[in-house]
């Protein structure tokens, strides 16, 4: 299987080179094209006004790596369109630094360039992890993820959609059998502090605020919060009924 790796945190992410190698072990060819720099929170932003410059990196595992001076959708396009040799089978999008869960899926840049790829007809996952995950589950996170993305490209998904995963960071053998799911409700809460500088120019900072540790029953958060791996198909759609695709997850 012919594979495309993107992620938002950058082509350094050792997130992503975990990723890279466990797709590499099983088989499948991979190409890495990833942002040259951080590019968290980008939805589906692309550049439009300006070429993208795209250097030849090493990643282990990969047949072929680029880094993009540009967003992660500008990465998905670029790799679909001219960097892959092959058009691939399936888009890998990850491991993001942070769950990608509720309504931050609809900002988060992972998500936005898994997205690009059910727009271009490639089937497609968002995988995402916490930093703080050991070092053994995300190893079996990972070769969890493409073995799903194998059984996916057969899989009759809702149309445009996104698969959208999550793992829970606790210890491999506390890690509780992957669950459908719709996205909790809850909206991530930050706001900005005000500071004026030497020169009198005001400016704001970005910090976040208590969270409500209370999401939606049943929903991703919760799910993971009692320690399950979590899956959503994210469709342009209203509505989605998650349960109806609980097969897709049996015997993985």
């Amino acid at each position: 299987m012919n594979i495309l790796l993107v992620n938002d945190d950058g082509i350094d992410s050792p997130f992503l080179a975990l990723l890279c190698r466990a797709a590499a072990a099983r088989g499948n060819r991979v190409t890495v094209v990833a942002p040259a720099e951080q590019q968290s929170a980008k939805s589906h932003c692309f550049t439009i006004d300006r070429p993208l410059c795209a250097y030849p990196r090493h990643v282990e595992g990969a047949a072929a790596a680029w880094a993009v001076d540009g967003t992660p959708v500008d990465c998905c396009r670029v790799g679909l369109m001219r960097l892959c040799d092959q058009r691939p089978d399936l888009v890998l999008s990850g491991i993001n630094l942070g769950y990608n869960t509720g309504l931050a899926t609809f900002v988060s840049g992972t998500v936005g360039a898994a997205r690009e790829a059910a727009f271009q007809g490639v089937p497609a996952i968002a995988v995402s992890g916490e930093p703080r995950t050991p070092q053994e589950t995300l190893a079996f996170f990972a070769d969890w993820a493409v073995a799903l993305g194998e059984r996916l490209i057969h899989y009759p998904a809702p149309e445009l959609s996104v698969c959208n995963l999550n793992v829970p960071p606790v210890p491999l053998h506390q890690l509780k059998e992957p669950r459908m799911c719709p996205i909790t409700r809850n909206i991530y809460k930050d706001n900005y502090e005000q500071r004026v500088s030497p020169r009198g120019q005001v400016y704001f900072w970005l910090y976040p605020e208590e969270q409500d540790d209370h999401p939606t029953p049943g929903s991703d958060l919760d799910l993971l919060q009692q320690g399950h791996i979590t899956c959503t198909f994210l469709t342009p759609d209203d509505g989605c009924d998650q349960q109806k695709y609980a097969d897709l997850l049996t015997g993985l």
